[in-house]
Order: structure tokens, then sequence, then C-alpha cells
């Protein structure tokens, strides 16, 4: 467990230190619309303009993410007469807020495919690599182990947000989405995916755990209290099995819905919500429960931060001791939700307003984003955004879809601004892949609209031939005669 726990600081304090930090909000992609087969993942009711599409393992996309609240400059400082910088704690403490939280997130596209059913359904089929984790900053805790006790003497200091954790799996899913009339003429389309999750390695703290701190004002010992806490993890000792990262006991269901509604021809609202559900977590599980709620030691000196992470480990070996078990446990996915309103301000032009919040933990996030979407002509949409992400300020994206014949090319960038200085970046969604579409719905409408005004044509001229008489009167019964 020591080594584990002494692993997953280093990894933290590596990603402090990341020149280019990432952060999942997608919404220059999800401005796109419904572009891209990979749409659906924001809502199960995006289907291309295509009759059937099909995206390969690794070609269709890739994408990695880290979101981290403050970035380079704000950690790093320039050593004087040097070129070379040191990790400067009390900037890094200045930047940092309460509820600042480290996340990564990986996915890789394996599979996905698409068609049709009759004039108003389609099915998606899909299966996706996806990797979490999460960690939040123990601001205070961070504040009283790097600045020392003097200044917290006979004050008991407290962090109740230790949160962390991350989750492995794989899912594999099915979706069908169908459009409907209502209120008259209102298209409304709804549309849901159900997802199988194998479940291959997680770890996680407690949600309710604390620790605290408190230093007598005599003698200078740390009084060090923690309500014994669990740590689950699952997965990490059977990598090397035989056929475990193809089949293995964790398993889990999930479930996406989604629906739009064409309020009118111009004006149309979205809404969706992603990822619920959860993992049973059977094999290769290991509890580690500490035994101790309360220790006394004489402090530790944190202020030689390259081997801080040994140092922080080392003394918790020393203190706690622990219990390993094999409780088989459940985790939830990250639940998050698209709202959206989109309005046709040009006959090629739309402006989207996106609100998305996601549960990350257990605490809800909300990110903010206004985008233009234009076609031009059949080949090309481009995409631009503006948005604002929790603890972060303003970020302007954009992202294009291509189609070349059955081939398309996609691409799409949450903050253009930030290349121009990554040390300045705080976040970076970059998705890049490519489809194979066939066909196009459109064209067939546009051609079935016009044939129909063509037969219209046709009658009105019948209509003329065989009648004097004004519109206004009926007479189609006359046409029969005609017939």
């Amino acid at each position: 467990m020591i080594k584990m726990i002494k692993t997953n600081i280093l990894i933290i304090v590596a990603l402090i230190g990341s020149t280019v930090l990432n952060a999942q909000s997608d919404l220059s992609f999800y401005h796109l619309g419904e572009q891209t087969p990979q749409n659906s993942i924001f809502n199960p009711v995006f289907f291309p303009d295509a009759d059937f599409y099909i995206s390969l393992p690794l070609l269709s996309g890739v994408s990695t993410n880290i979101n981290n609240s403050f970035n380079y400059n704000d950690v790093f400082t320039a050593v004087e007469g040097t070129d070379s910088v040191q990790l400067d704690s009390e900037r890094l403490l200045a930047n940092m807020k309460d509820g600042d939280r480290l996340s990564f997130n990986a996915s890789v596209s394996l599979f996905q495919l698409g068609f049709h059913i009759g004039k108003n359904g389609a099915v998606q089929l899909f299966a996706n690599e996806r990797a979490k984790s999460s960690f939040y900053y123990p601001k205070r805790v961070m504040e009283y182990l790097l600045y020392g006790n003097g200044e917290f003497l006979g004050e008991e200091v407290r962090e109740n947000n230790i949160r962390g954790g991350g989750t492995y799996y794989r899912e594999y899913g099915i979706g069908y989405s169908h459009q409907l009339l209502i209120m008259g003429n209102k298209k409304l389309r709804v549309g849901f995916r159900l997802k199988y999750l194998q479940g291959f390695a997680h770890a996680q703290v407690d949600e309710d755990a604390y620790v605290s701190f408190l230093t007598d004002a005599q003698s200078y010992t740390v009084q060090v209290g923690t309500n014994r806490p669990v740590f689950n993890t699952a997965g990490f000792d059977s990598f090397d099995e035989d056929g475990y990262l193809v089949s293995n006991a964790n398993k889990g269901y999930g479930f996406d819905f989604g629906a739009d509604l064409e309020i009118s021809p111009k004006l149309k609202v979205a809404l969706a919500i992603n990822d619920i559900g959860s993992i049973n977590w059977e094999e290769g599980v290991k509890n580690y429960e500490l035994i101790e709620s309360e220790v006394a030691f004489g402090g530790l000196d944190l202020r030689d931060l390259d081997n801080a992470g040994d140092i922080l480990a080392d003394t918790l070996d020393q203190l706690f001791d622990y219990v390993e078990t094999t409780n088989n446990f459940k985790s939830k996915l990250n639940t998050r939700m698209f709202l959206s309103g989109s309005y046709q301000v040009i006959p090629k032009g739309t402006v989207t307003a996106t609100i998305m919040t996601k549960n990350d933990l257990g605490k809800m996030s909300f990110t903010y984003g206004v985008g233009y979407t234009h076609r031009l002509g059949k080949m090309l949409t481009v995409s631009t955004s503006v948005s604002k992400k929790p603890s972060q300020g303003f970020a302007v994206g954009g992202g294009f879809a291509a189609r070349l014949g059955i081939m398309q090319l996609y691409t799409s960038v949450d903050n253009v601004i930030g290349f121009t200085d990554v040390r300045k970046m705080q976040n970076v969604n970059m998705r890049v892949g490519v489809n194979f579409l066939f066909g196009r719905r459109s064209v067939k409408k546009k051609e079935k609209e016009e044939n129909g005004d063509e037969q219209r044509i046709k009658e009105k001229r019948v209509k003329e031939k065989i009648s004097p008489f004004p519109d206004e009167y009926d007479l189609d019964h006359l046409e029969e005669i005609e017939n």
C-alpha cells in the first residue's frame, strides 16, 4: 500500500508540473453538432448526414485530457542567473483555491457503426476504452505541511475534502433514436444508449474521509486524527493474468439519454444526460483500512519538495497500521449533463449556447459556452466557441469536419490562444480522427422536396387549364374527371 501511495504522490507532482494542461469540456467539438459520429457521445440523438457510417479502431480518434486549475507559471519560477526553474511552494499555494482539482481523462474509440431504420429511426453500435481519475487538492493541509506548524499552534487544521480516485474500463453499447411529431408539427427526437461495462482497474478513498492536525503549543508534538478511512482498489495485481483484459468479474451497466426539440425551423433545444451507471468490483479486489484514528508524532519537514513524496509516505508507514481485506465494492460513473439551445442566424450559420455540468467525486462542476457553426458547401463545416470552465478564465476554441467522398476528417481544439505560450496554458482539449460515411440523407430530403414542388406545380397547371374560376373555388372533383 505504501508503495502505491508513493507512486500516486509522484504522479500527482509530475502532473502539476506538466507544461501542457488540458481540460475536458469538449464544447468546441459539441458545437459542431451532428457532423461526426463521435458527437453521439454527447447526445444519443446526434447522427451525421449519412445513411450508414463506420469508425475503425484508433483512426476514429484518441482523446487525452488533463484538467488543472493553475498553469506552469503559477508553480515554477526562474532561478536568477541561470536557465533553470524551481518549484515555488508559496506561489503554488497563493494560486490555489479551495476545491481545486487535478483530473485526467482518456478515451480510445475501438469501434463505431450506425445506420437508419425506416424514415425516423437510427441505430448505433460502439465500443470504447476509457480511463478517468480525479484528485482534490487539500489546500489547508498543504499549507500546514509546507509552511510548518509554527503558525498553527493550538489550532486544529482539518481537511474534509480528502477525495481522489480513478477508473479504467471498457464499454460496449447500442443506441437507438427516433423522431416524433408533437404539438402538430414540432419535431422531437429522443434517444438512448445502453452500455455494458467491463472494469479493469479502480482506486478510490472513502468520500467521507478526513484528516486533522493539532500542534501542542508547549511540546510542538502533532496529533493526527482520521476517521479510519478505507482505500478501495481493484485490478492492479491482475493485469498479467491471462484473459483479464478481455473479460473478468468486474462488470456493470451504464445508460445515456438524449433529446432535442425543433421549436421552430430556426430554433432548437437539446438535453442529454450521460454516464448514468456503476461497476461492481469483484476480481482482484483489495481494501486498506487504517487502524489508528489518532496518533502523535514529532513532525516532518517537507521543504525539500523533491523528496516530499518519499518523506510523507515513509512517515505514514511508521505511524499508521492498516488492515487488508478483499471485500467487493461498487463505484459510480462520473455523470455529466448537456443543456443547449441553437438558433439559425443565417441560412448556413447557427449560434449555440451550452451549459455542461459534471459530477466529479460527488461534487458538481459547471462549464458554460457559446459557439458559432457555419457550413461551407457540402464538404466543410467549421465551428468556433468561447467557454468558461470552473476555476479558470475564458478559452477560445474551434474545430472543423471535412468530408472528402466517403472519408471524413475532423478535429477540434478548446483553447487555440493557449498555444501561443504553453507556460500560461490552463486547458486545451484536442480531438482528431477519421470516419467513413456513406450516402447523404440531406440530399435525398432535398430531392424529395423538389419532386414534391414539381408535382404541386403540375397539379396547379391542370387546374388552370380546366377551370376559369379562381383558386378559392373548390373544384378538386374536376381533377378526378381529368384523370
